[in-house]
């Protein structure tokens, strides 16, 4: 599958698509963090309003980088791009659950949490 992403690329460099999906293989299945973020941001930079890429960076960020503020920016850019995309709804409720569970600022309440998630929710059973 990396052969054909990257083939992919190569013919057509401006594929969000192929970059965003190159950079899950690569943080998914090889481990590869700082490539799999330059392939999301590769991504964005051909299609900024690729939703996935934002997502996927976001997950990036906030798990393999602990850069919560990043990781944030990046999962309200998704759903800027994709207001329906329910994983970033719900994963932007995560990051903000954990965040306020650690007793850090976050971007939201109890309530921005629960509004997240049950978009979420309405996003993915409306798919």
């Amino acid at each position: 599958a990396e052969a054909a992403y990257r083939a992919a690329i190569a013919a057509d460099p401006g594929n969000a698509k192929a970059h965003s999906n190159l950079g899950a293989l690569l943080q998914n299945e090889w481990g590869d963090i700082d490539g799999a973020e330059a392939a999301y941001l590769a991504a964005i930079a051909a299609d900024p309003g690729h939703a996935d890429a934002h997502s996927n960076l976001g997950a990036l960020l906030a798990v393999e980088r602990q850069d919560f503020d990043g990781a944030e920016a990046a999962y309200r850019a998704a759903i800027a791009a994709d207001p329906g995309y329910a994983n970033a709804h719900f994963n932007l409720g995560v990051l903000f659950a954990e965040r306020a569970e650690k007793g850090e600022e976050s971007g939201g309440d109890l309530s921005d949490i629960a509004a997240l998630w049950v978009q979420a929710v309405e996003h993915s059973t409306n798919a």
